[in-house]
């Protein structure tokens, strides 16, 4: 169930609102508004840029396949990493969280709904299309038509028009204000071409402006991409070609990169990853601002989560220390709310079951009219052993209340199918890129979100997430998130069980790695050293 706006994660797994949305995860809150173009300020990286030598083709391992290829309409979060290197956007984000320039060369806030984009004159399609501002409108027309079906939709209902007032200006008329604008644009904002669009198949045969051209896909094998010749940032990209190959997280990854059959990867087994980071073989990336928030999804229409003490003995009975021991190996994070501890926006302050209480669950499973206990169903995933373990975990400790938690593992295409629909009772879920806290509130628990797939509606709660989104006050954003916070999670359709930190392995010649809080690879600073 991930979410975010981008993808659900299969290739780690689904996300949780599902496939449809490639959301995105990395903690960084509302503090990175910005009112204009910062200092485009490249992403950290794990060796000086200078060390690369131009060429060769890196062989990348993903955990997963993409569904599609078209920005506007891929709902996981493999497809995003192999799609953001196709295409741009108009501003990006750096490793600290600041906004970077991409095809717009700076931007400006006129007033409180209006957005003024300079773009960029030398930028073109891989299909010699050049860019323009006209691109720009197409993009955000199209994702917002009904008829696209597009996940992201929500992030820009707040787009009232778009004028394309001469090739390379841009400017966006707002409904009202709102504060995620600039971040919504840095993580889903990929800019597509209408001839492109509209001559192929998007899904298949993507064109964009980015640093590598789509070259081919073999189903359940491989997705080859090469260096765009024309790419508008100079002396980018390094590498000649990139061959993704769909791979599963498990211990072929580290043997297919000690055999030197692939050079990169984008996560590994947790139970190795601290003794990878001491092995002189390889090179791993981290970040502490970067991840995924994971939860437990709890259905309220269905009985028995249709009544909210006995979603609240569950939050409480869960011990999520027990949860990231056991199912993470003890790494990442207790998971609380949705961005790590590290992230401005982190504020537990308020958090229902922050810490377990088995008695007091047990008075809540009473309270609910369940005295003597119940049975439940879980729904997990096999293909991804964290949220199956994590299951595993919380079916022991809802034992201890009185509540038998059977399991019901299967594919996840089969997950997929019932979560979008609706059809669980309880499972394990994910939002990926929740940079700016709206990216998750506005898509998994308003009434309406187009993830919120288990039916929850708070019209308070609403009202809340409306006010948050439309503020430009970092501050009273802030505030308000802790009071939405506070509800939600009293409310409990989620709990809360775990935030993920990524881990990339590379060989150790191949540098330029970096983890940004868009979780977005940025292979067109990836190369070899030798």
């Amino acid at each position: 169930m991930h979410s975010t706006q981008h993808t659900t994660r299969q290739p780690r797994r689904p996300a949780v609102g599902a496939r449809r949305v490639t959301l995105a995860i990395a903690a960084i809150s509302v503090a990175l508004l910005l009112a204009g173009c910062g200092a485009s300020a490249k992403p950290a990286t794990s060796t000086s840029v200078a060390a690369i030598k131009d060429g060769g083709d890196l062989r990348a391992a993903l955990t997963g396949e993409p569904d599609v290829l078209d920005p506007a309409t891929s709902s996981i979060y493999t497809g995003a990493q192999v799609y953001e290197g196709i295409f741009s956007k108009l501003i990006d984000m750096d490793a600290s969280g600041k906004f970077v320039p991409d095809l717009a060369t700076k931007w400006t806030q006129t007033n409180p709904t209006t957005w003024t984009f300079t773009l960029l004159t030398n930028a073109t399609f891989h299909n010699g299309e050049k860019f323009s501002s006209a691109d720009v409108k197409y993009t955000f027309d199209r994702i917002l038509n009904p008829k696209t079906a597009s996940a992201y939709a929500g992030l820009y209902a707040q787009i009232d028009s778009i004028d394309a007032t001469d090739p390379a200006t841009v400017v966006f008329h707002l409904k009202g204000s709102f504060g995620p604008f600039l971040t919504n644009l840095a993580t889903n904002g990929e800019i597509v071409n209408q001839k492109a669009i509209e001559s192929s198949d998007p899904a298949r045969k993507p064109v964009g402006t980015g640093p590598f051209e789509f070259v081919q896909w073999v189903q359940g094998n491989h997705i080859a991409v090469k260096k765009n010749p024309t790419y508008f940032k100079k002396g980018l990209p390094h590498l000649d070609s990139i061959t993704y190959k769909f791979l599963p997280v498990d211990q072929s990854h580290i043997d297919a990169l000690s055999a030197r059959e692939i050079d990169w990867a984008d996560a590994v087994p947790l139970q190795q990853v601290p003794t990878l980071k001491k092995d002189l073989r390889f090179t791993a990336v981290t970040s502490a601002v970067a991840g995924i928030p994971d939860f437990l999804a709890m259905n309220t229409k269905k009985a028995p989560f249709d009544n909210p003490k006995f979603r609240q003995a569950i939050a409480l009975a869960i011990n999520r220390s027990d949860i990231r021991d056991v199912a993470y190996l003890g790494t990442g994070e207790l998971g609380l709310e949705e961005v790590p501890a590290g992230s401005p926006g982190y504020d537990k302050t308020g958090v229902f079951g922050a810490t377990s209480d088995t008695a007091k669950a047990k008075q809540l499973l009473a309270e609910a009219g369940f005295p003597s206990g119940l049975s439940i169903e879980y729904l997990g995933l096999s293909q991804y052993p964290e949220l199956l373990k994590t299951g595993q975990v919380v079916r022991d400790e809802l034992k201890k209340i009185g509540v038998n938690m059977t399991i019901k593992a299967v594919d996840v295409s089969v997950w997929y199918d019932a979560f979008v629909a609706g059809n669980y009772q309880i499972t394990s879920a994910y939002q990926e890129r929740t940079i700016d806290p709206d990216n998750f509130y506005s898509l998994v628990i308003k009434s309406g979100g187009p993830i919120n797939t288990g039916g929850y509606s708070n019209p308070a709660v609403d009202a809340l997430i409306d006010k948050a989104a439309a503020s430009g006050d970092n501050k009273e954003r802030a505030a308000l998130y802790t009071q939405i916070r506070t509800k939600m999670t009293s409310d409990a359709p989620l709990v809360f069980t775990h935030y993920e930190t990524l881990n990339y392995l590379m060989n150790k010649n191949v540098t330029g790695s970096t983890i940004t809080p868009t979780l977005s690879l940025h292979m067109e600073n990836v190369g070899f050293t030798k």
